[in-house]
């Protein structure tokens, strides 16, 4: 199951898949950038998906994109690596 947000993206910029982005909580007034908020949460993700919706955000007018990431925790599945045996204990000489 992944996640996905839709987002206004600046002019001139671009995400491509495998991109690592990071969400933060940020604050705006109307007409001025966002700021991050000092302290806030954020959380960086790598992209698995990005994809132009071909529409405009209505108050930025920014082009709008649908990004998609795994949930942060999930094991992915990797190549398998050979096992290695456990090594029995050595012992120690008291001296």
């Amino acid at each position: 199951m992944a996640c996905r947000a839709i987002v206004p993206m600046p002019s001139g910029e671009s995400l491509a898949v495998g991109d690592a982005i990071l969400f933060a909580l940020a604050q705006s007034a109307p007409g001025q950038e966002p700021e991050y908020v000092k302290g806030g949460d954020s959380v960086r993700v790598l992209l698995t998906d990005v994809t132009d919706l071909e529409e405009s955000d209505p108050v930025t007018g920014r082009a709008l994109f649908q990004l998609s990431w795994e949930p942060l925790g999930q094991i992915v599945p990797t190549v398998a690596s050979p096992k290695r045996s456990a090594k029995a204990p050595r012992s120690r000489a008291k001296v």
